[in-house]
């Protein structure tokens, strides 16, 4: 039986496991990302004329794109690769069609001498020929995703990681102007202009702008006359009534800053301004109009899907106006929930469409809003926003002197600034997240958040570096302690455990409804003088029997307590309140919130001090709970000494 096994074991010993990359000059190692490489098929690939004014770029899902002769990207089902949408693409100059496709006729006609002379006209052109030679040059190109291959206008960043500046119909790139196109396996497609960056150079505010610091100067603020525009621009914001002078221009600036760099940053920070009436908001939103002189895109009244249409490819900014709390949020909260998803947005944010397909979208654009009252908003939304709030403005008061045109000036000397200095924004970046992290004790989000809005202020208002002091004043000037956007902000497990404590249930036969912290205070009540009362007694055990109807229950921790794997143990000693995995009751109390349905349990084993995974009895009956301790709930001054009987399971 051996040696019939033997050439079984040569042939599985001499097996070669096949490469998991192709061998070089492999005619299937894709001559391009999509595929499309000609020589697959066997002929040449088939290639446009030399200075054809249509470039193609790719074909997906039956449409094939094209630059028009505008350099406009185009995208055309192959029955419209035909006949006038041939010749709107290359428009103005459709002669080149008959120029380099033309269509003779034969015709006869007599010459001087009364002879018959034959000529070939140029009667049009060739159709299905361009139409074919369009469509293959296409498809050569390979499959083409425009979602992951344009860029509109607005900022972008190159794979060295340099700047890129799309102002619609030139593209800075590598620190020159080119015009929009392909370039580096991208299209920056032609768009509507918007302002370039302005001339370099020793240029101060009061050569750009004599108006307004001439006004500012005439209310006493003091301007130096080297002043750069940007120092002019942060002293304008400083004459309205701020609720933090020191804090808020700054980070309305650093706004600004981010703002124009947009597609470029890996966080684009959120700002919010809000106040009463007559506080100036409206004012602010004319100066951001000016200041980005149509690079921004501006609406009292935008839906989400409305922003998302207009802005395509773009990472131009967005500001909002009135966008106020109401009756029904939930457009307003829409928006919201995109401008926090451009915020650190890396990839494609998929929405469903009409035609019952998915459509992408690349948010990479800062957000501003502004209104009155702030809706009611997530944890997750409030901290990713610099909430700057405007005061009353003194009676008699007036709006600085702005002239439109000074404005653009400043605006477009902004840009500038920017470009120049892209080579100093990482480090600077770094220095004020690291400031944020190491003397604030924020965490990474809101270090990100805030860190980009001071990085960009102060590139916009330094020249050097940021040293030693200023990050420390920053640091804590912006601490997570005194910093409202921070401070306020509550934990997913620490809004869970609110929500319990605060529900109103009947537990007990008779009475009113009451609070859980109300039974939970109950359930712990001390017992003084070390002696057990039985009126004390009787009272943790009616609340013990409530909050048991409920799923939960109050619980010593002991050393030897069995917990979930990786769950840590409870310490022993401490009170813990003893919540079901599963329950009617907490079903009830959790109805219509987010933690509905027994996710309550992930939110709680996040709270600090807590451990999952015992098994308690409540109202009799085994059950999986989660361990919270009670002083991170209820908290109360006297000593807590609870008469209870041990029911683990």
């Amino acid at each position: 039986m051996s040696a019939h096994l033997q050439p079984v074991r040569e042939a599985l010993s001499n097996l070669v496991e096949p490469p998991i990359d192709p061998a070089p000059g492999d005619p299937f190692d894709a001559a391009n990302d999509g595929g499309g490489d000609d020589d697959r098929f066997g002929r040449p690939p088939r290639v446009m004329p030399e200075g054809c004014p249509v470039v193609p770029v790719g074909t997906e899902d039956g449409v094939f794109y094209f630059l028009t002769a505008l350099g406009e990207l185009r995208g055309l089902t192959c029955d419209k690769v035909a006949n006038k949408h041939i010749v709107g693409m290359f428009a103005p100059d459709s002669a080149y069609l008959m120029d380099e496709w033309p269509r003779k006729k034969m015709v006869k006609s007599k010459g001087p001498d009364g002879e018959d002379v034959e000529e070939w006209i140029v009667t049009g052109w060739r159709n299905d020929d361009v139409a074919m030679l369009l469509m293959d040059v296409a498809a050569a190109k390979g499959v083409w995703n425009p979602r992951e291959k344009v860029r509109g206008r607005g900022a972008w960043i190159d794979d060295q990681g340099g700047l890129i500046l799309h102002c619609g119909n030139h593209v800075l790139m590598g620190g020159r102007w080119h015009k929009p196109g392909e370039h580096d396996g991208r299209v920056y497609p032609t768009m509507p202009a918007i302002p370039r960056p302005g001339r370099g150079g020793d240029v101060t505010g009061e050569m750009l702008a004599p108006n307004l610091v001439g006004s500012l100067r005439a209310r006493g603020i003091e301007i130096p006359e080297k002043a750069s525009p940007g120092v002019v621009l942060l002293e304008l914001y400083k004459t309205w009534n701020w609720a933090r002078p020191l804090i808020d221009p700054m980070l309305l600036i650093g706004w600004d800053g981010a703002a124009m760099l947009g597609g470029a940053l890996d966080y684009r920070p959120l700002a919010w301004l809000t106040g009463d009436k007559a506080t100036g908001k409206s004012a602010l939103q004319k100066v951001k109009g000016w200041l980005f002189d149509g690079g921004i895109l501006q609406s009292p009244d935008a839906s989400e899907a409305g922003v998302r249409q207009v802005l395509g490819q773009q990472s131009l900014p967005v500001a909002i106006d009135e966008a106020e709390a109401d009756q029904d949020n939930r457009k307003i909260l829409a928006l919201v929930k995109l401008a926090r998803l451009a915020a650190s947005s890396q990839g494609n944010i998929v929405r469903g469409g009409q035609d019952h397909t998915g459509h992408e979208f690349q948010a990479t654009s800062c957000f501003l809003f502004s209104s009155i009252l702030v809706p009611p908003m997530p944890p997750q939304d409030r901290s990713r926003l610099a909430m700057l709030e405007l005061g009353e403005l003194p009676a008699g008061s007036r709006e600085p002197k702005m002239d439109k045109g000074e404005i653009n000036a400043i605006g477009a000397w902004l840009r500038r600034r920017l470009a120049d200095r892209w080579h100093l924004w990482a480090g600077t970046l770094e220095r004020y997240t690291d400031a944020l992290i190491d003397h604030g004790g924020q965490g990474g989000r809101a270090a990100d958040q805030f860190g980009t809005l001071l990085a960009a202020a102060h590139i916009l208002l330094d020249d050097d570096m940021p040293d030693d002091e200023a990050l420390l004043q920053w640091g804590s000037l912006l601490s997570r302690e005194r910093l409202g956007e921070t401070a306020e902000a509550q934990s997913e497990s620490e809004m869970c455990v609110a929500h319990m404590a605060s529900s109103l249930v009947q537990l007990a036969r008779s009475g009113t409804p009451r609070l859980i912290s109300d039974w939970l205070l109950q359930a712990t009540e001390p017992v003084l003088g070390g002696d057990v009362d039985e009126n004390i007694r009787g009272r943790v055990r009616e609340a013990a029997d409530a909050l048991a109807k409920v799923g939960m229950r109050i619980v010593t921790g002991k050393a030897n307590m069995a917990v979930a794997e990786g769950a840590p143990k409870p310490a022993p000693g401490r009170d813990y309140v003893a919540v079901a995995i599963t329950h009617q009751g907490l079903s009830r109390v959790f109805e219509n919130s987010r933690w509905k349905e027994g996710v309550w349990t992930q939110a709680l084993k996040r709270m600090k001090g807590a451990s999952w995974g015992v098994t308690q009895r409540i109202g009799g009956s085994p059950t999986k709970c989660t361990l919270v301790p009670v002083d991170q709930i209820i908290q109360r001054d006297d000593v807590v000494a609870t008469v209870r009987e041990s029911e683990e399971v």
